[in-house]
C-alpha cells in the first residue's frame, strides 16, 4: 500500500535541507572476568565481597580523658623527725591504746580519692600526648589530746576530734600507648605515664571545726594549722580498654555520647611534697597504689 492520496511523503520541500539519519552507536563493553561471573552466580560470595568493601564506621574525634580514682594515702609529715619515739603527726593520728589514749603504733593510711582531667594534644606517636590536671584529697582524724592529761585514765577528749586534711593538685604531661589496643582487639591494654609539678594544701581543725591555732603564754596566736607545699608527682599505670567486651555496643555508645573508650585501670603514684627538699618544710608526700575508671571522649 502506498501513501494516502495527496500526501507529500518522500518529496523534498522548497527550502528544506535533507541530512542522512545516522544509526545509534554503542561502546564495546569488556568481557566480564571469570571471577565476576562466579560472584554473580554465588550470592554468598557476593555478599561477603560487599561486606569487605563497606566503609568502617568512623569513631568520634578524641580530645579529652577523665579519670575517677581511689586508693590510700599517708602524708609523710614525720619523715624528717629525728627525736625519740613517735613524731608529732604519729603522736596524734597514730594507733592508740584504747584504755589510755597513748600512741602505741604508727598511723594507718586513710582513704584517698580524686579526679583527673586530660587534654590530648596529638595522637601521632602511637598514642595521645597531653596535659593533665589531677585533684585529690585525703583526711585523717583522732580524739583530741588533752592540754593537761591526767596521770591515770584516758589522756584524750572523747567529745572532741582533731582533723587533718591534705589536698594535692598536680599539673602533668601525659602519654598513653594506645597503638596495640587500636590494632589488636584481644590485646586491650594501654600503658601510660604522667609526670609534673604538684602543690598540696593542708589544714588541721580542732573539735569546734575551726582551724587549729598555736598560742603563747599570753594567749596570742603564734601560728595557724594551715599552709601549702610544692613538689612533684609521677603516675605509672596500666589501663584495660573495655570495648573488647562488646565492640558493637561500644561503637553505638560512641555515636550517641561521644565517648570513644572506657577503661578500668590501676596505677602507682609517687608524690614528693616538701618544697623540693627544704629541711624546714612540711612533708606531705607518699607512695601509693590507686584504682579507678576512665573515659576518653
Amino acid at each position: 500500500m502506498g501513501p494516502p492520496y495527496g500526501s507529500r511523503v518522500g518529496e523534498k520541500r522548497e527550502g528544506e535541507v535533507w541530512r542522512p539519519i545516522e544509526g545509534p552507536t554503542y561502546e564495546k563493553q569488556p568481557v566480564p572476568s571469570e571471577s565476576a561471573v562466579v560472584g554473580q552466580s554465588n550470592p554468598d560470595l557476593t555478599d561477603s565481597l560487599k561486606k569487605k568493601q563497606a566503609p568502617l564506621t568512623a569513631e568520634s574525634k578524641q580530645r579529652f580523658a577523665l579519670e575517677v580514682k581511689m586508693g590510700t594515702y599517708l602524708p609523710d609529715v614525720d619523715r624528717n623527725w629525728s627525736g625519740e619515739g613517735f613524731g608529732p603527726y604519729a603522736k596524734i593520728f597514730g594507733e592508740t591504746d584504747p584504755e589510755t589514749g597513748v600512741t602505741i603504733g604508727p598511723p594507718k593510711k586513710s582513704i584517698y580519692g580524686g579526679l583527673a582531667f586530660e587534654w590530648q594534644i596529638t595522637k601521632k606517636l602511637a598514642g595521645p600526648i597531653g596535659i593533665g590536671v589531677q585533684w585529690t584529697m585525703a583526711r585523717d582524724k583522732a580524739f583530741a589530746p588533752l592540754a593537761e592529761p591526767p596521770d591515770e585514765g584516758f589522756t584524750r577528749s572523747r567529745a572532741d576530734t582533731v582533723r587533718f586534711t591534705v589536698m594535692p593538685i598536680a599539673l602533668q604531661a601525659v602519654y598513653r600507648f594506645e597503638l596495640l589496643a587500636d590494632k589488636v582487639r584481644w590485646a586491650p591494654f594501654v600503658p601510660y605515664a604522667k609526670a609534673g609539678l604538684a602543690y598540696a594544701f593542708w589544714w588541721t581543725k580542732n573539735g569546734n571545726g575551726n582551724i587549729a591555732v598555736l598560742k603563747d603564754g599570753d594567749k596570742n596566736v603564734v601560728d595557724r594549722g594551715r599552709g601549702g607545699v610544692w613538689g612533684y608527682q609521677i603516675n605509672l599505670g596500666m589501663m584495660l580498654r573495655l570495648d573488647f567486651l562488646d565492640p558493637g555496643t561500644a561503637r553505638t555508645f560512641d555515636r550517641i555520647s561521644g565517648i570513644n573508650h572506657t577503661y578500668l585501670f590501676g596505677e602507682w603514684q609517687l608524690t614528693r611534697l616538701s618544697n623540693f627538699g627544704r629541711k624546714d618544710s612540711m612533708n606531705l608526700g607518699d607512695s601509693t597504689w590507686m584504682v579507678g575508671l576512665a573515659a576518653e571522649f
